[in-house]
């Protein structure tokens, strides 16, 4: 029986032969019988589906309903106008409902040109009315398959279709289902890699955010050294000038350096991140200020005392 599939990686299934969708005991929906070129018909068992009792799978269905025929083909899309490298499996499913007897029916599996199963008697490999599935493994690189180590010609069409050719040898060539996938580990290194990018893109941020916090505080601690140097007269009246113009200065330079963070990578956030830290570096010289005050008046009346 076949294994559980994701369905993120399944590319095409189809349940040959058969006019209609199917869905499998596993859940996964199988086409109606398309994408096949050459003479080759229906074969329908469901009639006999009462006698007839698929072993070795939970999806007898599947097998009841086949394309046969002497030659024919099927030529599956690859959904991309550009294929890229990726790692497939091509899962065929057969099943002999018809002979008792091995040597009955004989016929070939090809990729264009090349057969990549050759002289298959499924009563041979598992008796009659026995589900038989097997797995091809491919990568396809560019416009070029590469099947076991060997780059094969004209197993993708112009239109970057897939080409699945059946020939007899005995009899008619039988297909009940098959399904393309992209390979599990296809799936793992794509699902890493994204992985790996997100990480790139936040320590990039952070990158960018250290140094955007570094210029915040260069820039507060160069204002407070200001604001300290003036300490002992700030409360005259010309102190309170000058300190009226490094309060302008000071909102200069912060309408200044918000306006670049907004133009940098990440602007709004590094700039609300800005404003909190100015609104908290406000709030701390407010409550300096005010404590200041309240300390030069204590020596002030007790001067005058």
């Amino acid at each position: 029986m076949m294994k559980s599939l994701s369905y993120k990686n399944i590319v095409h299934s189809i349940d040959c032969g058969n006019y209609m969708k199917y869905r499998s005991f596993d859940g996964i929906n199988y086409k109606s019988d398309q994408y096949f070129k050459g003479s080759s018909e229906f074969v329908d068992y469901y009639n006999e589906q009462e006698t007839i009792k698929v072993k070795k799978t939970v999806d007898s269905e599947l097998y009841l309903t086949q394309r046969q025929g002497q030659h024919f083909a099927y030529q599956i899309p690859l959904n991309n106008d550009q294929p890229e490298t990726k790692n497939y499996i091509l899962i065929l499913n057969f099943a002999e409902l018809q002979y008792q007897e091995s040597n009955a029916r004989i016929f070939e599996v090809y990729f264009g040109n090349k057969i990549v199963i050759g002289d298959l008697d499924i009563y041979q490999q598992v008796g009659t009315r026995t589900a038989y599935i097997i797995e091809i493994s491919f990568q396809i690189v560019g416009e070029q398959i590469i099947y076991q180590g060997e780059q094969i010609y004209g197993a993708i069409s112009k239109n970057n279709e897939l080409i699945i050719r059946f020939k007899a040898i005995k009899s008619k060539a039988a297909i009940a289902g098959m399904m393309l996938k992209i390979e599990d580990n296809q799936v793992e290194i794509e699902n890493i890699q994204n992985k790996k990018n997100t990480f790139k893109a936040i320590d990039g941020f952070k990158i960018l955010s250290d140094k955007s916090l570094k210029i915040i505080e260069n820039g507060v601690q160069e204002i407070q050294k200001g604001l300290n140097n003036n300490n002992a007269n700030k409360y005259d009246d010309t102190n309170n000038r000058k300190s009226s113009k490094k309060e302008i200065k000071l909102f200069e330079f912060l309408i200044n350096l918000l306006n670049i963070l907004i133009k940098s990578p990440f602007g709004i956030v590094l700039a609300s991140s800005f404003l909190g830290i100015c609104l908290i570096t406000l709030v701390e010289l407010f409550c300096n200020k005010k404590s200041k005050f309240k300390e030069f008046n204590k020596i002030k009346n007790s001067k005058l005392d």
